[in-house]
């Protein structure tokens, strides 16, 4: 029973991604002040039921074959009251900020270690961006490029 149940679910899951129903694209990329550390946010897209997810992402600048840290995620993120997202900032070369309006769920680390460097992630909501775009930050970004 739990083999058919596994199965089934993957199923689902590769269907919903075959058939478009779900993305993850990169939707922004902030390089560290000393430029050992860039950060990457992921915008992902369920469909029209569902808010758009954020993910972030550490990498060592040089790429040296580590893996991306995991530096959070955010449900529901919204920059103002038509445009979603989050901005990326760096206060300092150990110090990411994630500023935002609100968002409906958050889990961000106080801190993570990427490229043997002790980063800070840091939250500032209740921060309106008003002249971010309207809509998701992928769609956006895909008009401005032409796509």
């Amino acid at each position: 029973m739990r083999t058919q149940i596994a199965i089934l679910l993957f199923l689902l899951v590769s269907c919903t991604d075959a058939l478009g129903g779900s993305s993850r694209d990169e939707v922004a990329w902030a390089k560290s002040p000393d430029g050992r550390v860039h950060a990457i946010l992921l915008e992902t897209n369920g469909g029209a039921t569902t808010s758009f997810g954020y993910l972030i992402e550490l990498h060592p600048a040089d790429h040296r074959g580590e893996k991306p840290v995991n530096a959070g995620s955010l449900y529901g993120a919204v920059r103002s009251d038509c445009a979603y997202g989050i901005d990326l900032h760096w206060n300092d070369a150990n110090t990411l900020v994630l500023r935002f309006d609100s968002a409906k769920k958050m889990d961000v680390p106080a801190s993570v270690t990427v490229a043997g460097k002790r980063i800070r992630i840091a939250v500032e909501d209740g921060m309106k961006n008003e002249s971010a775009p309207c809509g998701g930050m992928a769609a956006n970004r895909a008009a401005a490029n032409g796509s």
